[in-house]
Formats: structure tokens, sequence, C-alpha cells
């Protein structure tokens, strides 16, 4: 069967919950120095890539990130394409770049050096590209620190829609009480590895997270509000649904995208505050009769 392609835009700013598991659900991810190599591929691919991180979670097995995906408008400069590879790869890394694309021009092929350029600029301002941007520099991360066979991946990643700040915060908390309903936390600032707890501890990446985060929230400071009641039993709404919104975003939503959705019932169902479409709806409901 062939895969539904993601629901994600090009032409405006897009807000997505993403996720995705290691293979085999091995706790991986467990360790310190794999959190750290996490957040670092996390920050360096975010940069390259060109979008903004909201919110970010990583657990043992698995990670939770809220981003924001910028239009693309118009082309990105050469030296802003140089700048962004050097956060990447390196500053060495972005020089040799420099010199063969100087080389490529002075041999009069100046196509093949815009070609060049041109597969990193595809690479930037897309969803799909941000992600295995971030995944494949962590597996170069993780794998430097011993040899691992076989996936370390399970699957694609889940990818949700989000419409407007108070489904973004509604995702923002959701993430950030992953450790809580883990209990590996009392509480979700008290967990080191998600984005309110790292910048506690003066991590400067996550504290920029924040800091883009409260102000799209239209917040000046402090922590985003946790509703631990609700937030405490996962929500499969937000974890593996595809839109999440209001009914009109949603309706809209699934009308643009009408042939990435394979439900035939999807439209927007009202959840405990959140509308979204039917994606995981049969899932929440049997969590909620087992509640």
């Amino acid at each position: 069967m062939a895969r539904t392609r993601r629901i994600k835009f090009s032409d405006r700013d897009a807000l997505h919950h993403v996720t995705s598991r290691i293979s085999g659900r091995q706790m991986l991810l467990a360790g310190a120095a794999a959190k750290c190599d996490m957040l670092d591929a996390l920050r360096r691919a975010a940069e390259f890539s060109g979008v903004n991180v909201g919110a970010f979670a990583v657990m043992d097995n698995h990670f939770h990130v809220v981003v924001q995906v910028p239009a693309h408008e118009g082309t990105v400069p050469e030296e802003e394409v140089l700048r962004r590879y050097a956060v990447l790869m390196g500053g060495r890394a972005s020089l040799r770049l420099e010199t063969r694309l100087r080389s490529l021009r002075e041999s009069g092929d100046a196509a093949a050096a815009e070609a060049e350029l041109g597969r990193l600029r595809a690479r930037m301002h897309d969803l799909s590209q941000f992600v295995k941007t971030f995944k494949e520099e962590f597996g170069r991360l993780f794998r430097r620190r011993g040899p691992f066979p076989g996936t370390l991946w399970e699957g694609r990643f889940r990818s949700t829609l989000i419409g407007g700040a108070e489904y973004l915060r509604r995702c923002a908390a959701y993430v950030e009480m992953n450790p809580v309903r883990a209990g590996l936390a009392a509480r979700a600032a008290d967990y080191a590895w998600n984005t309110v707890g790292a910048a506690r501890r003066g991590d400067a990446f996550a504290a920029r997270c924040r800091k883009w985060l409260l102000s799209v929230l239209g917040v000046i400071t402090g922590d985003s509000p946790h509703e631990e009641g609700r937030l405490m039993r996962r929500i499969a709404q937000v974890s593996c649904g595809k839109i999440l919104g209001s009914a009109a975003f949603v309706s809209e939503m699934l009308w643009r995208f009408s042939d990435r959705v394979r439900s035939r019932s999807a439209r927007a169902r009202a959840v405990d505050g959140i509308v979204y479409a039917s994606h995981g709806w049969r899932l929440a409901a049997r969590l909620e009769a087992a509640a």
C-alpha cells in the first residue's frame, strides 16, 4: 500500500507536533549521554532547517517535539546556506563546501554549484526534511559512541498539524507532561530533558525554545500552564492525530488535504474542548472507557 502523504504547508507558517519511537521500543535513550546527543542534534537540525522549536521531551525510547515550520518565501541566500551548514556539520565542512562551490564556478560549471546549493535549500523549511535531518544527525552521534546494527527508528514519524495558539499551548503542555505521566518526575519542570526542565537547568537552546513559545502564546514569563488532571492521561487526539484545532480549522484542512486523509469518517469532532479530525478517535474512546 502506498504511503499517505503528510499534511503540511509550503505557503504559510505551520505548527506541528512530531513524535517518533526507537525501533523495538528499546530504551536506547535512557542515559544522559544519549539525551544530550538528542538535544544537540535537535538544536542543529532546527537551525539548519530554519524551523522554530517550541517544546520537546526526550524520553527513554521516544521523543516529542512541537515545531513551527515557517513559510518558504523566496530563495535562502548562499551566505545563509553556508552559515546553517556550518551549524549542522561544523565550520570545516562549511569551508570545504564554500571552496568547492568557488572551484566549480571558476572552472565554468556554475550550474553544478547551483545544483549543490539547491539540494541543501530543498532540505530547509520542510517538516519531513527537518525530522530526517534531526534523526540522521542523532544517529551519527549515537553510533559514534559504539556500533549499533540494524534500524534505529521504528517506522515513520507521526505528525499532527496544529491550528492556533490555544492548541499550541495544549500540545506544548502535553509534551512537557510526558515524564510526569511516565512517573519520572513529580512536575514537568523537575525533568531535565524537556523544554521547561532543561531551560531551568541552564540549557541555552531550551531557553530559546521557551522564549519563542511564550512569545507566541502572548506570555511574558513563567511556565506554560499544565492541565494536570486531563494531561496525566495519554490523549490519543494529541499524540496520534492528524489535525488539532478549532472546528473551522479542522474542517478547512480536511477539505484542503482530502487526498491525504484515508479515514472515510474523518470530520471535526469535539474532545474535551479540543476539536480535531476523527483520526485516533476509536483509540481515544477505548482509553476513556478504561480510565
